[in-house]
């Protein structure tokens, strides 16, 4: 019962996943609209194909029943999950500091500057449900994989 339960959580932090990737890359806009973002290009890929991929493998373990593939899909989700920690605090980081040569401040002096960045676009409780359903996901992932629950 949990591990059909588990395929409905997962679905749940895709779609969110995707909300976020689309509002942050602004689908469909004019190319003059789109932002620079602070989110690495390499961690923007890896992290929804590590989580995907583990997604596919939990898939082969309600198929075949195997429990070799749903610790496949604890490995991948567990890479996918550091990785989605470390999107988080970038997005999370709003503003940075620097120094008033830069700026039309006194110089010398440190200035806070907000980011203006595509990321910022992202709805923080969108965000922050991604990140609890992605940690209730691998929590039931994980007891499934050690036979605790089934």
């Amino acid at each position: 019962m949990v591990t059909n339960g588990v395929v409905l959580v997962w679905l749940f932090t895709m779609a969110a996943g995707a909300f976020m990737f689309g509002t942050a890359s602004r689908f469909g806009a004019p190319p003059a609209a789109i932002r620079n973002s602070r989110l690495p290009a390499p961690a923007l890929l890896s992290h929804p194909t590590l989580t995907g991929g583990a997604f596919a493998a939990w898939l082969g373990f309600l198929i075949t029943e195997e429990r070799a593939w749903a610790w496949v899909a604890v490995g991948m989700l567990a890479a996918g999950i550091c990785l989605g920690a470390f999107l988080f605090v970038r997005t999370m980081k709003p503003e940075h500091v620097v120094l008033a040569e830069e700026t039309d401040e006194v110089v010398g002096e440190p200035v806070r500057v907000p980011y203006d960045v595509a990321e910022h676009e992202i709805p923080r409780p969108v965000i922050y449900g991604h990140g609890i359903f992605a940690a209730v996901t691998f929590t039931l992932v994980l007891l499934v994989a050690l036979g605790v629950v089934s």
